[in-house]
């Protein structure tokens, strides 16, 4: 197509230039013959037409921002419940949560359980530095046979969150969680964090 829009404009400039030498050599004036008036409108839009699409082809085109690490995988990867004490529907709940707060904040509340983990503080950064959870996102890590739990901020959101976070786990985790109904436990307090990032971005 663009060589063409090329080669058209060059024959047709090339003839004009013939019928203008003719007339020259015969002393008339050559822009009052209506074929060539009609072929220098012809020569000028095809080269109109010719530049236009060569704009167009060249322009560069954007390419889309590549999503951040911590962007929701439709595989629920943000739910790592490695000691299997969540049900099929908490971690379908969890993963709809995630998805709401990455579309409305573009933050991450990961949810990882295990056994007996010495240190669970520990087992929690590591998590999440395989996640690749940013500054603004959290992660609760439940040990159930070590019966321990651990709500774990990101270096950005803990200048700004109000509670301390193992007062604040304790509150919504500790009954649920005292009893075994660990779904009850994790939906109640990410659900807290939900409502509490709302509230924070407002």
């Amino acid at each position: 197509m663009r060589i063409a829009l090329i080669i058209v404009p060059c024959v047709a400039l090339g003839i004009l230039l013939a019928v203008m030498a003719a007339g020259v050599k015969k002393g008339t004036n050559i822009f009052k013959i209506p074929a060539v008036a009609w072929m220098i409108t012809g020569v000028m839009v095809v080269a109109a037409i010719g530049i236009g699409i060569e704009k167009t082809e060249g322009s560069p085109v954007p390419e889309p921002a590549p999503r951040p690490s911590s962007a929701p995988l439709a595989s629920g990867s943000f739910v790592w419940d490695d000691a299997n004490a969540l049900s099929a529907k908490t971690l379908r709940e969890l993963d709809e949560r995630n998805n709401r707060l990455w579309d409305r904040h573009s933050v991450t509340v990961a949810v990882v359980t295990c056994n007996n983990e010495r240190d669970l503080e520990e087992y929690a950064y590591r998590q999440a530095e395989q996640m690749g959870l940013g500054g603004y996102d959290m992660i609760v890590a439940l040990d159930i046979r070590g019966e321990n739990y651990w709500l774990l901020l990101g270096s950005d959101v803990s200048r700004d969150f109000p509670y301390d976070c193992s007062e604040y786990a304790y509150e919504y985790l500790e009954r649920d969680f005292d009893r075994g109904d660990y779904d009850e436990a994790v939906l109640d307090l990410t659900e807290a964090l939900e409502d509490w990032y709302g509230a924070y971005y407002g």
